[in-house]
């Protein structure tokens, strides 16, 4: 059995779980390993990270994807209502686009560190619980016009700052824009699908030739992050209706404390 199944697994079910929750994948996938003693090169690579990220877009496409199928015609209809919500949806993932070709090398090389992250979970804790403890919206994601799309995919380029969560500051952004507790989720599940295609498409560029004792704990991971993304998406619907944000945002600060202490304790960068 290879000695790396077990290991990728429980970071594609990390990933599955994280990149949809408002917690920040970027903080889990990056103190886990650590934690475990995972060092092995093809767990911290680019490859691995290309195959976990399509393991998410998979889970995607299989929960929102008939969204996209019913939007995508609207395009050809850019005036209308529904046509405002589709281009909106689109236009929105540039300005993450464009934050992460100009700052994405110089974010990983100065801000990775476990202070950084414990200061970007903790902030986006204190705007998601503001967020949602003012949350009296009602709009449904159909009605985000360009104005909105714009404002939270605004948010959303922020989350190239690790810890922050892109999820986390979607929902936030939309929550403040007077959105749902579970329109603003729905919203960020169906602006992170042409990112996250866009962004997988553009680092697999970068894959080497992948060696055939590595495929199968890509795969694994890979697997392992769609099932768990899969019923992430659609517990996620559910319980924001009853129970709003404020949860996660606790969770934030209890693991930025703990990441703290870790690292006072611990040394580790």
């Amino acid at each position: 059995m290879n000695a790396l199944l077990v290991p990728a697994i429980i970071l594609g079910a990390v990933q599955g779980l994280t990149e949809f929750l408002p917690v920040s994948s970027t903080a889990h996938l990056a103190v886990i390993p650590r934690l475990l003693g995972w060092d092995n090169p093809l767990l911290n690579s680019l490859t691995f990270d290309v195959a976990l990220h399509g393991g998410t877009l998979i889970a995607l496409l299989l929960v929102v994807g008939g969204d996209w199928v019913r939007i995508a015609p609207a395009l050809l209809k850019p005036r209308s209502s529904a046509g405002k919500f589709a281009w909106g949806l689109l236009i929105a993932v540039i300005p993450a686009g464009l934050a992460g070709l100009a700052l994405e090398d110089a974010v990983s090389s100065t801000m990775r560190g476990t202070i950084y992250v414990a200061f970007f979970l903790s902030a986006g804790a204190l705007l998601l619980w503001r967020a949602d403890s003012r949350s009296r919206g009602s709009i449904k994601a159909e009605k985000t016009g360009i104005g909105r799309a714009l404002a939270i995919g605004g948010a959303q380029a922020l989350a190239i700052l690790p810890g922050l969560s892109r999820s986390g500051i979607t929902i936030t952004a939309g929550l403040m824009l007077g959105l749902s507790r579970r329109e603003a989720a729905r919203y960020s599940f169906l602006l992170s699908t042409p990112l996250l295609a866009v962004a997988t498409a553009w680092e697999m560029r970068h894959v080497p030739t992948i060696p055939s004792g590595d495929l199968a704990p890509m795969l694994a991971g890979s697997l392992s992050a769609a099932l768990v993304g899969i019923l992430t998406l659609r517990w996620m619907f559910n319980l924001v209706n009853r129970t709003g944000y404020r949860a996660f945002a606790i969770y934030r600060l209890i693991l930025a404390v703990s990441l703290v202490l870790w690292a006072f304790f611990t040394g580790a960068p």
